[in-house]
């Protein structure tokens, strides 16, 4: 069975223009950034957007969060054929952020466990596709209520589950332990993914073992979304070919592009600010390069920075 590479879901950062640009260079599929059940549920428009996927794209699993099994039920009836487009439903069971946690959901739920369950057994009896969950190894320093977690979502029909080796606490502080999700790999029937400090290709090659499924990405892939082809050549037992000065500048302005036809120019600007710090490392004098085009905001003057910066060296 191939082993599967896959761009996690990061919010303000997996959305339609990034996952193209992924798609590009290699990556097998990737998840949304997350959408709200309660905001589907009361049809805000605004976070329908983020659904929306290209026909360029890589297959894309639908990220859900929220704490209301019968919300989630609701809304996924509701939403029902325009789920078609998704390889999978993912049920958001892993995020750290205060305001996410403080609702019930994200990593909230690896603390209520009959609460985890219901909603995955709402997904999987109302979802017309596969159902799979993200979890993290724990809550609080010490933790490892994401066993349980992983053992329940199997019994009530998850297809596939992301364990991000960090307990909620640690956020994305210390290392991940791979430890824990190739014991939950062990411990469970359905394809296992691990996440969690993959930053380079060769990081893969530590963590690659039969019962994993594969691994999911996320801050590795931010302004170096060539990792994907890098973590193929790997696999293959090739030569890692790194991106040349003028494939990175050449991506980021696509990316830009991307970024601006989906959202405009001025929030299209403002999302690839983010993405520009990372293009931009490694280059000579990089702080600077990343000062100055995080002031500029128009594409056009962008382009012409860009452009500018093909004359100096990395």
């Amino acid at each position: 069975m191939a082993f599967t590479i896959a761009l996690a879901p990061m919010a303000g950062y997996t959305d339609q223009s990034f996952r193209r640009i992924c798609t590009a260079y290699g990556m097998d599929y990737a998840t949304t950034e997350m959408v709200s059940t309660k905001a589907l549920y009361y049809k805000d428009k605004k976070t329908r957007r983020l659904m929306a996927v290209a026909e360029d794209e890589a297959p894309v699993s639908l990220q859900l969060f929220g704490d209301d099994a019968d919300i989630f039920r609701r809304v996924v009836e509701d939403l029902g054929e325009e789920l078609a487009p998704f390889r999978a439903l993912d049920i958001n069971m892993g995020c750290p952020a205060p305001k996410i946690v403080k609702t019930g959901a994200g990593s909230a739920l690896l603390k209520t466990p009959e609460k985890a369950e219901a909603i995955i057994k709402a997904c999987v009896e109302a979802s017309p596709i596969p159902v799979t969950v993200k979890i993290r190894k724990g809550f609080a320093e010490g933790g490892e209520e994401g066993m349980e977690i992983a053992k329940i979502a199997e019994a009530a029909g998850a297809s596939e589950i992301t364990v991000h080796g960090r307990t909620r606490e640690a956020y994305y502080s210390g290392k991940a332990d791979w430890d824990f999700i190739l014991r939950v790999a062990g411990a469970v029937s359905v394809p296992v993914m691990g996440n969690g400090d993959i930053l380079q290709a060769e990081d893969v090659l530590k963590h690659r073992a039969d019962a994993l499924a594969g691994v999911a990405l996320g801050r590795g892939a931010v302004g170096h979304p060539f990792i994907f082809r890098e973590i193929q050549q790997v696999l293959r037992g090739e030569e890692v070919q790194l991106p040349s000065k003028d494939e990175i500048i050449a991506t980021a302005k696509k990316h830009l592009a991307l970024s601006v036809a989906e959202k405009g120019e001025h929030l299209g600007v403002i999302e690839m600010r983010k993405h520009f710090i990372g293009y931009l490392k490694g280059f000579e004098q990089a702080k600077k390069h990343r000062n100055e085009i995080l002031t500029l905001k128009r594409e056009e003057d962008i382009l012409r920075y860009l452009d500018h910066l093909t004359k100096e060296s990395l």
